[in-house]
């Protein structure tokens, strides 16, 4: 055991910085590094003063001693990560337990994830008025799997493919592609199927391309090119789409929101309901029939209930927008749709959400749209343009361009007698009638029904 150097006061030479300490400092927390350095269980090197020499970062050393000081410790400009790792080459234990409980409130070790499910892609719908239209050409016209084939247009009279050849038969290319046809199929935008072979005379090809032109020189594309240009004709059979326009890919998630036990996913043309069961995880609800325009805003209320209004069984409402306009569904948990409605703001619809039961529907201009759940009515209304807003309880508060903050409270959805638009009311108005950039609002549960 080593003798105590000049009584019971303990010099350290940590990292070429000198400390002094006492031994009970050191040693009260009990199996650490200090009580088995001071009894002998560990060897130790001495400097040329006599201070016992500890070969480690003298800056975390001496927050660590501090710590063993004042039982308390201050991490304001401290790496914890590094704290750590020196507390536990010291057997500071409890300093460790507590630097652990510090990393988990810093930073969440699962990454702050409540919950993790695969939600696979779901089947898209069909376009209903083209399956029946397609249904019609095909059991009139032709025969299913048959190719419709135009007529090549008759060539101008002055062009050389009109002159008369010397063998009698007019020159044609030669082909070894045996998925020409098909490789050659286009689609219109009503769904129809059409042959794009070109007329005329041609070079010798191999191409699977597809397109209303042959090229006139030897192709030999491979077949992976074949295989995405019939993928996206199948999409194009079942959407609806032309190469040239904008297309998006249909089963690419747009926007996820979540209520409750509830999660709605936004694909380009359709939307799926995700809802929540304790026994069988994330379940398939509700699939929405084929949008002709892209999605753009969603919104979803899973509280609803025969007292909202919905005597129908809706216990979900799902509001999906599309340049000014608004849909509507009411969902049931077992699936049934009902048709609530589609409704136009008549401007372009930036913001779509729920107020309570009311969903509204907001544009930058100054337009305000409303439906509300105990009426079942659709209420538009105009105000000055709007720069900001903030939701609180049932209250919408709205920052204008003229300096001004309106709210709505959307519970008694009031409307003016002499006009029955809606009731906005004045909040605050800025002295210099600066826009209100920016609002963010808080109700404590005193101020909950009043403003």
């Amino acid at each position: 055991m080593l003798p105590p150097h000049n009584g019971e006061i303990m010099h350290l030479n940590v990292g070429g910085t000198r400390f002094s300490t006492s031994r009970q400092t050191l040693t009260w927390v009990p199996d650490s590094f200090f009580t088995a350095l001071l009894s002998g269980r560990i060897s130790s090197l001495r400097d040329d003063t006599g201070a016992i020499f500890i070969d480690r970062d003298p800056k975390v050393f001496a927050i660590i001693l501090n710590y063993l000081r004042t039982h308390d410790i201050d991490l304001s400009g401290t790496d914890i990560r590094t704290l750590r790792h020196e507390a536990e080459f010291y057997g500071i234990m409890p300093l460790v337990k507590r630097l652990i409980l510090c990393e988990d409130l810093e930073q969440s070790s699962c990454g702050d994830i409540l919950f993790y499910s695969m939600l696979p892609a779901p089947n898209p719908p069909m376009q209903e008025s083209e399956i029946i239209s397609n249904a019609t050409k095909v059991d009139d016209q032709t025969r299913p799997g048959s190719i419709v084939r135009v007529p090549e247009p008759a060539p101008p009279p002055n062009s050389p493919s009109s002159i008369p050849h010397t063998h009698g038969y007019q020159s044609r290319c030669h082909s070894r592609n045996s998925s020409l046809d098909i490789s050659r199929v286009t689609v219109n935008g009503r769904g129809s199927v059409i042959n794009g072979r070109g007329n005329g005379n041609s070079g010798h090809s191999r191409a699977a391309s597809l397109g209303n032109h042959v090229p006139n020189h030897h192709s030999r594309n491979s077949s992976a090119d074949l295989n995405k240009y019939i993928r996206n004709d199948a999409l194009n059979l079942v959407f609806g789409y032309n190469q040239g326009s904008n297309w998006a890919d249909p089963l690419r998630v747009q926007i996820i929101k979540a209520h409750h036990n509830w999660i709605v996913v936004a694909y380009a043309h359709f939307i799926v309901c995700y809802r929540l069961k304790d026994s069988s995880g994330w379940q398939q609800v509700f699939t929405s029939p084929h949008i002709d325009n892209c999605i753009e805003r969603i919104a979803i209320n899973a509280k609803m209930n025969s007292q909202n209004g919905n005597s129908d069984g809706s216990s979900v409402m799902v509001a999906i927008s599309y340049g000014n306009q608004v849909r509507l569904w009411g969902v049931s948990e077992q699936g049934s749709r009902t048709n609530i409605g589609t409704f136009n703001l008549n401007v372009r619809v930036e913001h779509l959400f729920f107020i309570g039961s009311q969903l509204v529907a907001l544009s930058p201009t100054g337009k305000i749209g409303v439906w509300h759940a105990m009426t079942q009515h659709w209420q538009t209304q105009d105000v000055v343009p709007i720069a900001s807003f903030d939701t609180a309880g049932s209250f919408l508060l709205l920052g204008c361009n003229n300096g001004s903050i309106y709210y709505i409270d959307m519970q008694k959805f009031p409307l003016r007698m002499k006009d029955n638009d809606l009731l906005v009311t004045e909040l605050y108005r800025d002295p210099s009638n600066d826009p209100i950039t920016a609002i963010s609002v808080y109700l404590t549960p005193k101020t909950s029904k009043s403003i």
